[in-house]
């Protein structure tokens, strides 16, 4: 059977996780998410990414960028100084009150936020399309779709770049699994960097792939992890009541003072191409 652009496109839309609620959680989690990116290591690695892309993008002085799905504006805020102009934007209102924060405190007058969904965004009211040299979009469940990848290639007049975890070994989520029926969930999980490549070369683009290590260190309250392992599960299939108090109770046990501390070890993929 050939492989064709629908067989990825129907591949890609039968892994989509569940997004009722998304802005409503990345509300709840947006202090204690900026608290970690705004850390000393944190920021340098993402400073020498952000260089690392804008010398494959070219980007200069008059380059703008697009960030989609900006959080707290992490990278928009590392990639303002190396360019013209950074639009960002994000689901979650708490994430933009966030990154206009950052940018006030930095200084920063080059990076623009907006709430806004990706799926519903108008390039044309906007003004965005064959805007922007860059069109980043870094970890984000936006990017979920073959319309949302041309949606990306139409904001571009340059380049475009999609970071996404391809594997993760976390200390405590790793013991979490057994709990809830994971194995019919695990194939699944990095299928959309796997079905948004074969779709780009079947586009007729070229898109380069690197690997990148990298581990951390994250320290959550027993409630904040309550909220964010039920998600990431939640995320994958509808949670049986037993499942939820399973994995509520485990959490219990793993934690040390009303902390849940994990190590995570995490292989990143990032694929860049022109447009």
């Amino acid at each position: 059977m050939p492989l064709t652009m629908r067989t990825f496109e129907e591949l890609w839309v039968d892994y989509q996780p569940e997004r009722t609620g998304m802005a409503d959680f990345w509300n709840k989690r947006a202090p204690s998410f900026n608290d970690h990116i705004r850390g000393d290591a944190s920021r340098e690695h993402r400073r020498l990414l952000v260089e690392h892309i804008a010398r494959k993008a070219g980007l200069d002085p008059s380059a703008s960028v697009l960030d989609i799905g900006c959080g707290p504006g992490s990278h928009a805020l590392e990639m303002a100084p190396l360019v013209g102009r950074v639009e960002g934007f994000d689901i979650a209102p708490a994430m933009i009150e966030l990154a206009r924060e950052n940018a006030a405190r930095d200084g920063c007058d080059k990076a623009h936020f907006q709430v806004l969904d990706w799926s519903i965004a108008d390039l044309d009211a906007l003004g965005w399309r064959n805007r922007f040299h860059l069109v980043l979009a870094s970890r984000t469940p936006a990017v979920n779709d073959k319309a949302a990848l041309e949606k990306m290639i139409a904001a571009s007049c340059g380049s475009c770049c999609i970071i996404s975890q391809v594997d993760t070994c976390h200390s405590v989520r790793d013991q979490l699994k057994s709990l809830v029926d994971w194995d019919a969930h695990k194939e699944r999980v990095s299928r959309s960097f796997y079905c948004a490549f074969n779709l780009l070369w079947l586009m007729g683009y070229y898109p380069e792939v690197e690997y990148m290590d990298r581990a951390w260190e994250s320290d959550s309250s027993l409630e904040e992890a309550e909220l964010m392992y039920l998600r990431f599960f939640e995320s994958m299939g509808p949670l049986s009541p037993q499942q939820k108090e399973g994995l509520t109770r485990k959490l219990a046990e793993l934690s040390s003072d009303g902390r849940v501390r994990e190590s995570v070890q995490a292989k990143a993929a990032l694929m860049f191409w022109r447009v």
